[in-house]
């Protein structure tokens, strides 16, 4: 039996391999993926654009743009495409810091944010959370003269929590004009899509907001690496300066316009996950397993008591007995935690009952 250290220390994708006790198949939790496959418009495109693999794709993603103006009326000049979102958030921090600025974000903020101001050597300040959740008064009273952007994730990863947007609007209204707030929404679709909608309309009522987003959440393209961000256009153009020369590939972008032609079958998966998150966070309160309050595609969990060796022993006993590969959480403040993606009824099932047994037994 491999240690959980070892575990841990090796990437997600390597611990498939390790060899399973019981010699049960893996059940990848430790993502934030979604556990579907594509879509058959999705799969299509995908099997079509193989045919065009010597080609280059678009590097101005003019028709991704194009079906994102058109499905969710933002103009495609206020719009550009990444691999990923983690390459526009690392654009962005380029375009607006330098190494004697400030990027300012929430206490246990998404890790992107903190690596952006590492590769810039920027000062990253950080403001302390309310219950796991951001603090606007925190933030607000962290700015600084040298603060030059503001990264909030909404919902947040890895705690999953939610500010309103009456909250955002105050923290947009005291902060600083010349201070860009960029809201990443990666997980906003789990919200709604109408909470999508709602702040991207803060993009145009706001000249220094903008709002990232990412196909590899609700839309199952992960693999694939394709992103966008919304902002105003002015800034487009230092962002493209910024942005590696034909980052979206081919295939990216086909998959992605495809998942927008099928937007229907993309919020029947998103409703499925947000019943299952309902239903796993009781279930696993029931047991002594309490997560945080999540609006996203996971949940934050701890025992009673969020002691670390309890929750290392339990993400342990989850691979052991099922297969099941969770997140162990290590950042301060998050020791006692783990965190694990919704997945379908029968997955999620099976960690309940498995938590369960752990907890039965007495082995915390």
């Amino acid at each position: 039996m491999k240690p959980t250290s070892y575990i841990k220390s090796l990437p997600v994708r390597d611990r498939i391999s390790i060899s399973q006790p019981l010699g049960l198949d893996t059940i990848n939790l430790g993502y934030n993926e979604l556990p579907f496959k594509p879509t058959k418009q999705i799969a299509l495109a995908i099997e079509k654009i193989k045919q065009s693999a010597g080609s280059y794709g678009d590097p101005m993603c003019f028709d991704l743009r194009s079906k994102i103006e058109d499905v969710y009326d933002i103009k495609k000049e206020k719009v550009i495409c990444g691999n990923g979102s983690e390459e526009l958030i690392d654009v962005i921090a380029r375009n607006f810091v330098s190494s004697d600025d400030e990027i300012l974000i929430s206490e246990f903020g998404y890790i992107q944010f903190v690596l952006a101001a590492n590769r810039l050597n920027a000062k990253l300040v950080k403001a302390s959370e309310k219950l796991f959740c951001t603090d606007v008064d925190q933030i607000l009273g962290k700015v600084s003269s040298k603060t030059k952007l503001i990264f909030m994730a909404n919902p947040n990863n890895p705690t999953g929590t939610f500010i309103e947007l009456g909250e955002i609007r105050r923290l947009i209204e005291n902060i600083p004009t010349n201070v860009a707030l960029v809201l990443d929404l990666a997980y906003g679709e789990f919200v709604s899509f109408d909470y999508c909608r709602q702040i991207h309309n803060l993009v145009d009522q706001y000249e220094n907001v903008i709002v990232t987003r990412t196909f590899s959440k609700a839309f199952g393209l992960a693999g694939l690496r394709v992103g966008w961000c919304h902002a105003p256009t002015e800034m487009i153009s230092g962002f493209y300066a910024a942005r590696g020369m034909g980052s979206v590939n081919a295939m990216a972008q086909a998959a992605a316009i495809a998942s927008l032609d099928d937007i229907e079958e993309i919020q029947s998966r998103v409703n499925l996950i947000i019943d299952e998150r309902e239903r796993v966070a009781r279930a696993l309160l029931k047991i002594g397993v309490h997560t945080l309050p999540s609006r996203a595609n996971f949940l934050l969990a701890s025992t009673n008591n969020q002691d670390a060796q309890t929750i290392e022993g339990l993400v342990q006993f989850l691979f052991n007995e099922a297969g099941i590969i969770v997140n162990r959480t290590r950042e301060t403040g998050l020791e006692g935690f783990m965190r694990f993606s919704l997945s379908f009824p029968e997955n999620n099932e099976l960690l309940i009952k498995t938590c369960s047994r752990y907890l039965a037994e007495g082995l915390s």
